[in-house]
């Protein structure tokens, strides 16, 4: 996780076809273990070459099965579940070393006109009144270490104020560098930036210090895209974690834009493990 935001987000949709709706996505990294946001966003990048273009995704639902590793190619099989009138359903299985590690089932909707309604974006600070994540109290217990100081990904943590009982956090994103007008790379982007924080929601009432002391894996995760929006403009991620017991975790977070409209919803189950001392 040592590379630059931006070389891994120029990477998620570079996918060749091998075979029918058989995909492989090249190394991306040195040996370790892949960020969980990367394996989703390469899925839905795979999915998007099956479905009509003027149909675009409005819910993923990931597993992680097993943990990457981003200095190996990863096999991408998309099966093609169902095309209706308005709704295509893909579902995505991405390979490593002849196992399954991530699993996906995507919907894309070809869109309707009807009602409308949304919950009301939070008062915060805007973003240029606020600064980055270096120096930030609670360091690597809200976020990973790799995130502060990247010049491709640009992150404005909102001051807690008060009690925090449920993990709640508000943050600023943008990508920085400016992303062609395909909502289909924008929807990856996005994907891939959902995985970042959120699950530290669910660590972060029970921390003590600024240290990390619980480390958090992902489960599954659940991504609504309500609106398409672009990911080089800001937009305010608000997070809180509303149960953990037995090991396991739950948090959701809602995104706005900068003018206040509700675009998309997230959910992730991440699991527990206490860390030793002095890591």
């Amino acid at each position: 996780m040592n590379e630059p935001v931006t070389d891994r987000l120029v990477l998620l949709a570079d996918l060749e076809r091998i075979d029918g709706d058989v995909f492989v996505a090249a190394a991306s990294g040195e040996p370790g273990r892949m960020f969980g946001g990367e394996a989703a966003a390469r899925a839905l990048a795979a999915a998007q070459c099956t479905v009509s273009g003027d149909r675009a995704v409005h819910v993923a639902q990931a597993t992680y099965l097993r943990p990457g590793n981003p200095a190996e190619p990863s096999w991408i099989r998309v099966d093609r579940l169902r095309d209706g009138r308005a709704f295509s359903l893909r579902r995505v299985d991405i390979e490593q070393g002849g196992k399954v590690i991530f699993t996906a089932l995507f919907s894309f909707h070809l869109g309707a006109t009807a009602f409308e309604h949304h919950d009301p974006m939070p008062e915060v600070p805007a973003p240029d009144e606020l600064g980055g994540p270096a120096g930030w109290p609670e360091g690597q217990a809200a976020w990973p270490s790799w995130l502060v100081g990247d010049p491709s990904l640009d992150l404005r943590p909102v001051p807690v104020d008060g009690a925090d009982p449920a993990g709640a956090r508000a943050l600023w994103y943008r990508a920085t560098a400016p992303v062609p007008d395909d909502p289909a790379l924008h929807a990856c982007r996005w994907l891939y930036a959902s995985d970042l924080t959120l699950v530290a929601s669910i660590r972060l009432p029970h921390e003590r210090t600024a240290r990390k002391t619980w480390l958090m894996t992902s489960l599954n995760h659940t991504v609504w895209f309500h609106r398409p929006f672009r990911v080089d403009d800001w937009h305010l991620v608000v997070q809180r974690s509303s149960r953990a017991c037995d090991g396991r975790g739950l948090a959701h977070g809602q995104v706005f834009t900068r003018d206040g409209e509700l675009v998309s919803s997230l959910a992730q189950e991440g699991l527990a493990s206490a860390l030793p001392q002095g890591v």
